[in-house]
């Protein structure tokens, strides 16, 4: 049934699994040391102020904690470590992790956000663990006005001052409070529970982190704008809500109350325990005299603060249970129930694959999913519930394209893994955050594989998971999966294709060396192990060893510790010995000539999948007695790049019409890289793609890889003379001209069910391209749609096709084109819909006024700031916007800043900063980027400008080489 309104909830009961309780515990700080423990004690300044014993008298009057003056006016608590790392500080210096003397068990957090005045205030009361004596209590907190504090020991006595605490804010990079005690933790402390309340005030803020609102359109088609209060805690944000221990190991229970108007609903991971209705205070709060409503939920199982959450707004819902037991709702915009269907049932098969997958059933009585208009990142998988960009959970039958229903479906199944692989056992510390997303990343493809087996999602992998890690993995400014992170604000930088992408693939890889039902083993032992607690890599690997009687820690520390990966070299004995010889070295895509002495001698455990060579390859080179052909990486489940000779190719390509659909995807993207780092011959790879299409190619992934490969190829002679630009145009469109005639722009009555999906995303893929390569008959055909579409035929331009159909019209006409399809986007039903007529209009602007006025489109309050890199990202990938988007990005900067700047782990201004130089390609654009990003230290973005400055010196590098032989080959 669809509920609407305030009363949700009901229907869901009290928890399936006792929790675990909060326990006494000394964490480990990360890695493979341990941080050790540190007693904060008041200098002998504060020794004589007056503190006194817990078993002083209560009658004395405790004195303040003497304040010292520090630069700037600014005063801190005399409050010194002995830790040799702290050297005075509170913070201990190794990975900026909080002093242990306290450690949270349980929160009992009230809220009541005002979601009109834009503000909360709020009340938490902490259990505190006692490990050690000390003079100062030290949290996080970020952004928030802490007005009252008390800590009482465990008989109740209060150890703060009692004319109001001294709450001192540490460094703006440290974000902390500490709460200094007038009566210090001694000794006969240590080993009892202690209790601090806070009261505090904050904002509900337009960052997209935190505690944040979020505007929409009044259910009632007033017109008025309404606003919604939603939580994004990951990485480090909780702090910007609560004060809390924001460390992913420092875990604990959580009770939330939330007082909020009668007429909303309010969410948060676990049940409702109770719903009061009543004035607050025996008044109204709220401007107009609404009733309130105070919910209490249930308490939550031990966790970590960055998987808390709520929600406060207008939903309606649609609900379904699990064969299992678990109830599952989708919460959508009013009236827009029945699209967040598809989300529900994948969800509820979700749950239950991954309950048996892990051999762990889902722990928590209930799952919510919510959508709401302005999300970051794409979705956060908070315990019991996750929000979702509106885009990425609703679905709508004939109005959703294809390949945007598939994003759901796994999006959905990547956050439902993480109840597992994340909230249940969770990461030590940040550096092992490929844990968390790189897990997710490959059981979320397994499940949509188990739900969806048409989709054939492993052959996607490699074009969308493996493309990803390996583009970004070919840069020396990459990182290791495994990371050192120090500080809070180093975390978001890793929020990349490595953590996700790389990590996703080193598990796949390892999965197909240990095999299927092995590896599972292996996980569920883990799960078990760890369950309601932290882990590490070497965790992982021990249980997995353990189950497969293998060193798995000596096979895969390489490809965790160590950046980038191999590029095998094959080749053939030239007087026909018989033999062939495989050797390694680092792939980097500024070429081999660049690899430094150092680089050139790093070698991997290389998993070579191939009849007739060792399973693994461990050393510099290998030599083996078989004849040429043989194809290394069988099924592409390596992360690593082959080459070929000239004869071992050659007798590859003549078993091509037998070989396996990801063995050809393998083939035509290790041709296209090792061509555009000099590995190979870029032309080779253009006569590869002429073999394919003459063969009658038709797997969607493997056009699909031929698209990438010819795209990043014409991406980077954007500048080249216009014949050469011409002719690689026309090389494009008569490459796909034939998929479309063959294919058509709409369902064929004769085509077989069970290919259906695959060939909507092959046509989809082959009109979009013929568009972007300009065939003339194609584009006719696009505008006469469009037409149409315009007036009123809106089954024209199939689901599927607007994107490239809108951004063609565009492309092709002018003004009035551009108008039209703002008119488009300000009528839009949904954010899918928004997102994709944004990227027509970035992408489709053909000369220099219409990129401009597309980018001062982008810069007002229609665009979402979740949506900045849309426009900006599709003007920078045309010819006609590169230097446009450059150039205004740099003279608009301050506004820029001022309109996409926060959203924590997914900035839109770092996505702005990414698209703003990503297709440039000269050595002169790399220095530019450095000297206009780098001085202004953007927190979170510096690897990418690191990156993107980088990747633009390969571009530059692979103009040098192929510039010539590609006219000379495309002029043939």
């Amino acid at each position: 049934a669809a509920l609407r309104g305030g009363g949700a909830g009901a229907g869901v009961g009290a928890g399936r699994r006792a929790f675990p309780a909060s326990t006494t515990r000394t964490r480990r700080g990360g890695g493979a040391t341990s941080l050790t423990s540190h007693s904060p004690t008041r200098a002998s300044a504060a020794d004589s102020a007056g503190a006194s014993s817990p078993a002083a008298s209560t009658a004395q009057k405790p004195k303040r904690t003497p304040l010292i003056n520090l630069e700037g006016g600014r005063q801190m608590s005399f409050v010194r470590c002995e830790c040799n790392k702290c050297q005075g500080l509170v913070m201990c210096g190794d990975k900026q992790l909080l002093p242990t003397a306290v450690v949270p068990q349980h929160y009992d957090l009230r809220l009541s956000p005002d979601l009109e005045a834009f503000t909360y205030s709020g009340q938490v009361t902490v259990s505190l663990y006692v490990h050690e004596p000390t003079a100062a209590i030290t949290f996080h907190a970020k952004d928030l006005n802490i007005t009252a504090g008390i800590l009482t020991d465990a008989a109740g006595v209060e150890r703060t001052n009692p004319g109001g605490p001294d709450v001192l804010y540490g460094e703006d990079k440290q974000e902390t409070a500490t709460v200094a005690l007038a009566r210090p933790l001694t000794a006969a402390d240590v080993g009892t529970v202690v209790t601090l309340k806070l009261k505090f005030s904050g904002e509900l803020n337009d960052k997209l982190c935190g505690f944040y609102r979020s505007a929409y359109p009044a259910p009632d088609g007033s017109g008025e704008t309404r606003h919604l209060a939603v939580t994004q805690f990951e990485p480090t944000d909780a702090r910007r809500c609560f004060p809390c221990w924001d460390e992913p190991a420092l875990k604990a229970t959580f009770g939330v109350t939330l007082t909020v108007p009668a007429d909303r609903v309010a969410l948060s991971n676990m049940p409702e325990k109770s719903v009061v209705k009543a004035k607050v205070d025996g008044r109204c709060i709220n401007p107009g005299g609404k009733l309130m409503k105070t919910v209490t939920f249930e308490p939550t199982p031990i966790m970590s603060t960055y998987l808390l959450a709520f929600v406060v707004g207008e939903f309606d819902c649609i609900e379904a249970a699990t064969p299992e037991g678990v109830t599952v709702r989708c919460w959508t915009p009013v009236g827009k129930q029945e699209q967040g269907r598809f989300a529900l049932d994948t969800a509820v098969g979700s749950l239950s694959f991954f309950g048996d997958y892990f051999d762990s059933p889902y722990p928590l009585p209930k799952m919510d999913m919510v959508a709401v208009p302005d999300f970051s990142a794409g979705a956060m998988e908070n315990w019991g519930l996750v929000v979702y960009r509106a885009s990425l959970m609703l679905y709508e039958e004939g109005k959703t394209p294809v390949n945007a229903k598939q994003r759901i479906g796994y999006v959905v199944g990547h956050e439902l893994a993480h109840q597992w692989f994340g909230n249940l056992v969770t990461m030590e510390w940040w550096s092992q955050l490929w844990l968390n997303e790189g897990f997710a990343t490959w059981v979320g493809w397994r499940a949509m594989d188990h739900l969806y087996p048409e989709w054939k999602v492993w052959s996607q992998f490699l074009t969308n998971e493996q493309s990803m890690g390996l583009g970004l993995d070919s840069l020396r400014s990459s990182h290791p999966v495994e990371v050192p992170i120090e500080s809070a604000g180093q975390v978001n930088e890793i929020f990349d294709a490595i953590s996700y992408s790389k990590g996703s693939c080193v598990i796949r890889m390892l999965e197909a060396h240990l095999g299927e039902e092995t590896f599972r083993r292996g996980m569920r032992l883990y799960v078990a192990r760890h369950a309601y607690g932290n882990a590490g890599t070497t965790d992982l690997w021990a249980a997995l060893g353990e189950a497969s009687g293998e060193d798995v820690a000596g096979l895969m520390s390489c490809w965790t510790n160590q950046t980038g990966y191999p590029i095998l070299s094959v080749a053939s004995d030239v007087n026909g010995a018989g033999t062939v010889t495989v050797s390694q070295r680092r792939y980097l895509a500024s070429g081999p000539g660049s690899l430094s002495e150092e680089e050139a001698a790093t070698t991997w455990k290389v998993p070579l999948r191939a009849s007739g060579f060792p399973g693994v390859l461990d050393e510099r080179e290998v030599t083996v007695g078989t004849s040429p052909g043989m194809k290394l990486n069988a099924g592409q489940t390596g992360f690593y790049r082959v080459v070929y000779d000239e004869a071992s190719r050659a007798a590859i390509m003549k078993s091509l019409p037998s070989m396996a659909e990801t063995d050809r995807v393998g083939l035509i993207s290790d041709a296209f890289a090792c061509g555009a780092a000099g590995y190979a011959s870029t032309t080779a790879a253009l006569e590869l793609l002429t073999a394919y299409s003459d063969a009658k190619e038709t797997s969607y992934v493997v056009w699909s890889e031929m698209a990438s490969g010819l795209g990043g190829l014409t991406s980077s002679f954007f500048e080249q003379p216009d014949d050469v630009v011409e002719a690689l145009r026309a090389f494009g469109a008569d490459l796909f001209a034939p998929l479309v005639e063959r294919l058509g722009w709409e369902p064929a009555g004769g085509e077989i069910a069970e290919d259906a999906y695959q060939t909507s995303l092959l046509r989809q893929l082959a009109v979009s391209r013929a568009l972007a390569f300009e065939h003339p008959a194609t584009v006719a055909e696009a505008r006469r749609r469009f037409d149409a579409y315009l007036a009123g035929d809106l089954k024209a331009v199939p689901a599927d096709l607007k994107g490239a159909v809108f951004a063609s019209a565009l492309r092709q006409g002018g003004a009035e084109e551009f108008a039209t399809l703002k008119a488009l986007y300000a009528a839009a039903e949904s954010s899918l819909e928004e997102s994709t007529l944004l990227g027509a209009i970035g992408g489709g602007a053909r000369d220099k006024e219409t990129v401009l006025a597309a980018l001062a489109f982008n810069m007002t309050d229609v665009v979402r700031k979740q949506d900045g890199g849309s426009i900006v990202g599709g003007a920078a990938r045309s010819r006609a916007g590169r230097r446009v988007v450059w150039d205004w990005v740099r003279d608009n900067w301050p506004a820029v800043e001022v309109k996409f700047g926060g959203g924590g782990v997914s900035s839109g201004l770092t996505r702005v900063v990414g698209a703003s130089c990503a297709g440039l390609c000269t050595e002169e654009d790399a220095d530019a980027i450095e000297a206009f990003y780098l001085p202004k230290k953007i927190e979170g973005a510096e690897r990418t400008v690191s990156q993107a400055a980088e990747a633009v010196r390969a571009r530059a590098a692979r103009l040098r080489r192929d510039a010539a032989p590609v006219a000379a080959w495309l002029k043939k």
